[in-house]
């Protein structure tokens, strides 16, 4: 479980411009998948819940962080997977 520290602008901008609130970053820190990286940063994600009716035929989308060794969130992005 990770705390909210310091947000990068770019990840502040990142968050406005998709709809992303500060609630949904402390949901996917405080819940998310970590992945390390070598450098000491972090790949912190979240899929989201089962998609309703609206979903039918699309991808369900996924919600990411990238934070540094230091605990700042560099970015923060929706991103859709594919299921094959």
């Amino acid at each position: 479980m990770m705390k909210l520290g310091k947000i990068s602008a770019l990840a502040f901008s990142h968050m406005k411009r998709r709809g992303i609130s500060i609630d949904a970053l402390n949901d996917l820190l405080a819940n998310g998948q970590v992945e390390k990286q070598f450098d000491g940063a972090q790949v912190i994600y979240l899929d989201s819940p089962t998609p309703g009716p609206s979903w039918a035929g699309r991808p369900a989308p996924r919600l990411y962080a990238v934070v540094d060794a230091a605990g700042e969130v560099l970015t923060v992005e929706k991103r859709v997977r594919i299921r094959a």
